[in-house]
Formats: C-alpha cells, structure tokens, sequence
C-alpha cells in the first residue's frame, strides 16, 4: 500500500514568504508617503493660518511681530506632530525659525516637517516649499526681500525665535 504525503515543499514555501515580504514592502512605502503628504498638507495649512494671523497682527499693530514676546501675543497654533524633531541623523534639532527686521517690515518662518521630507518658508504671507532652511536662511530671505523694495539690511537689523528648540522644546508662542 502506498501512503499520500501531503503538503508543501521547502521551494513552494520560500515563494510565499517572499511574496510576504515584497507586498509588505510595498505597503510600508505606501504607508511612508501617506503619512509625508498628511504631514505636508497640516503644515501648509498651518503657514496659511499662521500668514492670516501675522497679516491681521500687522494691521493691528503697524508692523509684523519681532521678537518671542510679540509672537506670544499673535498665538499661532501648530500642528506639533507634523513637524520634526530630529534631523536626519537622528540628532535634536531646532524645526521652526521665525525672523523679522527690526521694524517687523519683513519676516521670514521656515518650517521642517516630519521625518525631515520637505522644508517650507512662509515669507510676508506666501508659502514656498524649498529644499533647506536654518536661522541663517531665514534671516536671508528676510534681507532679500528687503533688498528688493532699495532697503539694506544687515543680519545685525534682525530679530527672531525658533518656535522648537531641542533645549527648551516648544516656545509659548505656538500654543
């Protein structure tokens, strides 16, 4: 009498956990840039928000905040989640610089947002996407946009705060 073994062979088996991991592959990327695009969109709509609010603080004031105590009394709330808090190596760093001159004539914020994917600046109410932003960019397009207008300024005309710091965390001012 011959006896049926059934079942799989060590190849058949192999192919399916390799057809696992490659749909599995796929799902985290889809996943990833999902989760990028979410992170993007709440940004962008934080720039907007965050435009509109220096817009009426200028109207109301004369001149765009300068300094952390004027931002304080704009309150820009932020979708803290969407920006990062580390940089690529993992390390803490800052996410959101804000600069001004010194009469709140021009201001400049650029923003991080999560898992470092995309940079954006909001510069007297227009919103751009860029490839890399610091203190010291920040301060530059400040000083461009008021070399366009026969202006110049210096880095020393400049005022500012970053809105997350990996010392102190989240400032005041976006609550």
């Amino acid at each position: 009498m011959r006896k049926n073994n059934t079942g799989f062979t060590i190849v058949e088996l192999l192919i399916v956990v390799v057809v696992i991991g490659i749909l599995a592959a796929i799902v985290i990327v889809a996943y990833n840039g999902i989760t990028n695009s979410a992170h993007d969109s709440a940004v962008r709509s934080d720039l907007g928000t965050i435009g509109k609010k220096l817009e009426l603080y200028k109207v109301k004031n004369g001149s765009y905040p300068i300094d952390s105590t004027e931002l304080q009394a704009a309150d820009f709330p932020v979708t803290k989640d969407s920006y990062t808090l580390v940089n690529s190596d993992g390390d803490p760093r800052n996410n959101l610089y804000y600069r001004a001159d010194s009469e709140g004539r021009w201001y400049a914020l650029g923003v991080i947002t999560q898992g470092n994917s995309s940079v954006y600046f909001l510069k007297n109410g227009q919103i751009e996407k860029i490839g890399g932003v610091s203190w010291a960019s920040t301060g530059n397009e400040v000083i461009d946009m008021a070399d366009a207008e026969g202006v110049e300024i210096t880095t020393s005309d400049l005022e500012g705060s970053t809105g997350y710091s990996a010392s102190s965390g989240w400032e005041d001012w976006t609550e």
